[in-house]
């Protein structure tokens, strides 16, 4: 094998994209728990000695989607039941109020209610949530820096007023899915009942409304996309002047639809980059400055604390079914990485038990948390926060990369012991992140989509080789590894 200065080099020279790293270990990582092997007092008291400074943030998932999105493998089902919501949202609720101990043991930072598209429930139902969160944490208001909710823009069309009631209860941030303003790009993604002029129509409603941070996006690699029809996009949503963008990568796992179109392979587009570097030419010239590898904000309004927060360590409570938690002892999650109607019922069923635990999850040992921090925080991190939890042991695995990194030009290095990504860091930015990844990591992110891509026939008889799903790999080595598959 290559070293890792021309490993790097290599990817970039071939344009290789891997998927985008924003949490550490991936979900696809998470194994089922023995039962009863943790205790989540005894969890998060172990947590809470790692960090001098103890800090939360809280996320709160709402699984429930009008319609499934062909690109989205998160934990969502289809349900406008809303009976079914008013019992989740007592489920979501008294979760919370048994995490009471935990929440109250740290400085609540950050609120984010995610989704699926928590926006369709009821004004009724977010004054339960928030009532809940004061019952426990009666400052919160005073103490969070961002309160957050996903929407789609037809959940706003639909009910702007609702809209509003959020604000007036101390919503600070939304965000929603666009994708593309191109009419057939828009239908391929899914998203048919949120054409161009009802997301036209929704950014106008929230920026009337006085929303601080209205948070959009647009994705790269939709079947059909052309370069120009890519700057139609990237030109319009600078226009409507949003406070914060990201652009994504297209990722098609075999897990979602789009891996039984026909439409689409796993390898990467490297033309891709180019549409990179327009959308980054284009909102820098409109005042927006780079927050993440995705991400442009708007100074001074703009941005996604939680992210960046949960990328400096913070950890995050997620709390809801299919909810991710990240600690400094393990990473877990209540339910199953594969969602189902019947796993909610027993979400709600358990919730009001009592009885929730840990199911599903990866133990941290002290390599990968100073992993995590290398995979997720390369923006700005200082080394020497990582020489106290162990970077000092890893140093012959761990400097290779760096000098690696340096080398391409993707770090700079800020006094003795500060890294920085460069521009062009930030572009390759998850060549760099997958880099930094354990061997262990990397063989059970594969394990789970090449057996996703095992029982899926259309992905198979479409999709090409499960080799390129995961990981950072150049040409060379996919074709050695489909000789040997």
């Amino acid at each position: 094998m290559s070293n890792p200065t021309d490993q790097i080099a290599d990817c970039i020279a071939q344009g290789v994209i891997p998927p985008y790293n924003y949490s550490y270990p991936p979900r696809s990582t998470y194994r089922p728990l023995a039962p009863g092997q943790w205790d989540l007092k005894e969890l998060w008291a172990q947590d809470l000695t790692k960090y001098q400074v103890p800090e939360l943030n809280l996320y709160l998932h709402v699984p429930f989607c009008r319609y499934k999105c062909g690109f989205c493998n998160l934990y969502t089902v289809i349900s406008t039941d809303q009976d079914l919501y008013d019992a989740y949202t007592d489920a979501l609720c008294t979760q919370i109020r048994d995490h009471a101990e935990i929440i109250q043991a740290r400085r609540l930072r950050t609120v984010y209610i995610g989704g699926g598209t928590p926006a369709l429930l009821s004004l009724r139902h977010f004054e339960q949530i928030f009532a809940t969160i004061a019952e426990v944490y009666p400052n919160w208001r005073s103490t969070v820096e961002e309160v957050a909710v996903e929407a789609t823009p037809d959940s706003i069309v639909a009910d702007p007023d609702g809209f509003e009631g959020l604000i007036g209860l101390g919503l600070t941030r939304a965000n929603i899915g666009i994708q593309s303003l191109v009419p057939q790009e828009i239908r391929e993604a899914g998203r048919g009942q949120a054409g161009q002029d009802v997301i036209r129509e929704a950014i106008r409603i929230v920026q009337d409304k006085g929303l601080p941070d209205l948070s959009t996006d647009l994705i790269m690699g939709f079947a059909g996309q052309t370069d120009e029809s890519w700057r139609h996009s990237v030109d319009e949503l600078a226009a409507l002047a949003p406070t914060t963008i990201s652009t994504y990568f297209l990722t098609v796992r075999p897990d979602a639809w789009f891996s039984r179109t026909g439409a689409y392979q796993y390898m990467w587009k490297p033309e891709l980059y180019d549409r990179y570097d327009y959308a980054r030419e284009v909102f820098t010239e409109h005042g927006y400055v780079q927050e993440g590898s995705v991400r442009y904000k708007t100074p001074g309004r703009g941005g996604y604390v939680q992210k960046v927060l949960t990328f400096h360590g913070v950890p995050l409570l997620g709390l809801g079914v299919g909810a991710r938690s990240y600690t400094g002892v393990l990473d877990y999650m209540t339910g199953s990485v594969k969602p189902s109607m019947s796993e909610v019922a027993d979400y709600i069923t358990q919730a009001r038990n009592h009885s929730l635990v840990p199911t599903t999850g990866f133990a941290l040992t002290p390599e990968e948390i100073v992993r995590k921090r290398l995979v997720l925080d390369s923006f700005d991190l200082d080394l020497g926060e990582l020489d106290a939890i162990g970077l000092a042991g890893l140093r012959d695995r761990i400097d290779p990369v760096l000098e690696a990194a340096e080398a391409n030009g993707l770090i700079h290095r800020v006094g003795p012991r500060r890294i920085q990504l460069t521009p062009k860091g930030f572009k390759y930015r998850d060549i760099l992140s997958w880099s930094f990844f354990s061997d262990r990591v990397i063989e059970l992110d594969r394990e789970h989509y090449e057996n996703l891509h095992d029982r899926n026939s259309r992905a198979k008889k479409n999709m090409g080789t499960p080799v390129r799903i995961t990981g950072v790999t150049t040409q060379e080595q996919n074709e050695q590894r489909e000789k040997s598959a």
